[in-house]
C-alpha cells in the first residue's frame, strides 16, 4: 500500500439469502469497500479479518429467530470486530435483543447505501449507531436502574429489564418453557415449526449466557444473572 493510500474497510455480510447478499455486496464493493458474503458464521473459517460484520435480519421467522445466536457466536467469537444489524421490519424489539446479543449498531431497511456506509465508517472507528427510538428505549432501561428501588425489589426490576430484550417470540417461547413445556408442545401452541422453536431457545440461551433450558427459567425469570 502507497504512503497516505487508505486502507480499504473489509466487510463480512451474514445473510440466509443469496439475492440479498449479492445486492448489499455490489451496492457496496461499488462504493470501495471490500466484501465477503456468507450464508451464515457456519461457512466462516475461526479466523475473521472483517473490520465489521453486517447482519441482516431476513424475512422468514426463521430467519429471525436465528439472528440472536448468530450475533452473539460473533460477538464472542470476534470482540475487535464491530457488528452491524440492519432489521427489515422495523422491529424495536428485535432490535434490542440485537443489541443486547452484542451488536454495536442498528438500522432499519429503508437507510441508503451511502448511509450504511457513513454507518459503516462510524463503527469502523468505534462508535455505535442506533435509530433514535432504540437509543431512547435503552435510555429509559438505565434511567429504571439507576432509579431507587422504592416498593420494587432489584432482582424483580432486573428481571423486567432482561425479559424487554427478548424479541415477542421469544417471550413466547421463554412463558412456555417455564410451564414445563416441551419443543413439541410450544410448536403446536405457537404454530411454529419444532426447528424454529430450537432456534428460539438456542437463542435465549445465546443471549443470556445459558447453558441449558433449567438455567433459562430458573434463573431469567427470577431476575437472577446466567452467569451465576
Amino acid at each position: 500500500m502507497a504512503q497516505g493510500e487508505t486502507k480499504a474497510l473489509q466487510l463480512l455480510i451474514i445473510d440466509p439469502s443469496p439475492l440479498r447478499r449479492a445486492c448489499m455486496t455490489v451496492a457496496l464493493e461499488s462504493s470501495g469497500l471490500k466484501v465477503m458474503s456468507l450464508a451464515t458464521l457456519d461457512d466462516r473459517p475461526p479466523q475473521c479479518e472483517a473490520d465489521v460484520i453486517l447482519f441482516q435480519a431476513g424475512d422468514t421467522p426463521e430467519e429471525a429467530a436465528s439472528l440472536t445466536e448468530q450475533i452473539a457466536r460473533a460477538a464472542r467469537r470476534w470482540q475487535d470486530v464491530a457488528v452491524l444489524v440492519i432489521a427489515d421490519h422495523n422491529d424495536q424489539r428485535l432490535m434490542l435483543s440485537a443489541i443486547a446479543a452484542g451488536a454495536h449498531g442498528v438500522l432499519t431497511s429503508n437507510i441508503s447505501v451511502p448511509r450504511i456506509q457513513e454507518a459503516l465508517a462510524l463503527l469502523n472507528d468505534g462508535l455505535s449507531i442506533y435509530p433514535v427510538a432504540v437509543s431512547k428505549a435503552i435510555q429509559t432501561r438505565l434511567k429504571i436502574q439507576a432509579s431507587p428501588s422504592g416498593d420494587t425489589s432489584d432482582r424483580v426490576r432486573t428481571a423486567m429489564d432482561q425479559l424487554a430484550t427478548l424479541t415477542r417470540r421469544q417471550r413466547d417461547v421463554l412463558e412456555l418453557l417455564a410451564q414445563g413445556a416441551s419443543n413439541k408442545d410450544i410448536a403446536n401452541r405457537l404454530q411454529i415449526s419444532e426447528s424454529t422453536v430450537k432456534v428460539h431457545v438456542r437463542a435465549i440461551m445465546a443471549l443470556k449466557g445459558a447453558s441449558n433450558r433449567t438455567q433459562i427459567v430458573a434463573h431469567l425469570l427470577n431476575g437472577g444473572d446466567l452467569g451465576d
